[in-house]
């Protein structure tokens, strides 16, 4: 994913946990607040996913099933996805198909798809 869709700050990180509405999936949760700015998104992974390769792999994961989707995205809002223990073993195609039901069901998804 491209360096200008990362949120990078804690304190972003944190106003999003506060401030923000969130879905949940059985693997992820999208917490998502409206920005006066472009689309910026985090991930976090916490340690009860598994080791650091878990983890980052993971997360490498989510990352890409969330590039896919970034010309569909509304693009006034920050995002944080969240993993949830199942995420690790889930395989990518559920992945993308969790985070595709996720965003739909907050709206936040235009209908530009090609199918699925």
């Amino acid at each position: 994913m491209q360096s200008k869709y990362r949120l990078t700050h804690n304190s972003s990180f944190n106003y999003i946990y506060k401030n923000g509405q969130s879905a949940a999936n059985k693997y992820i949760v999208v917490l998502y607040t409206k920005t006066r700015y472009l689309l910026k998104v985090g991930f976090s992974v916490s340690k009860k996913i598994g080791n650091s390769v878990v983890r980052n792999r993971t997360k490498r994961r989510l990352k890409e099933c969330f590039r896919a989707l970034i010309p569909e995205l509304n693009k006034k809002y920050n995002y944080v996805i969240v993993a949830r223990e199942g995420a690790a073993t889930a395989a990518y195609a559920e992945l993308s198909e969790a985070m595709r039901h996720t965003l739909k069901k907050i709206g936040m998804l235009n209908d530009i798809s090609t199918g699925s």
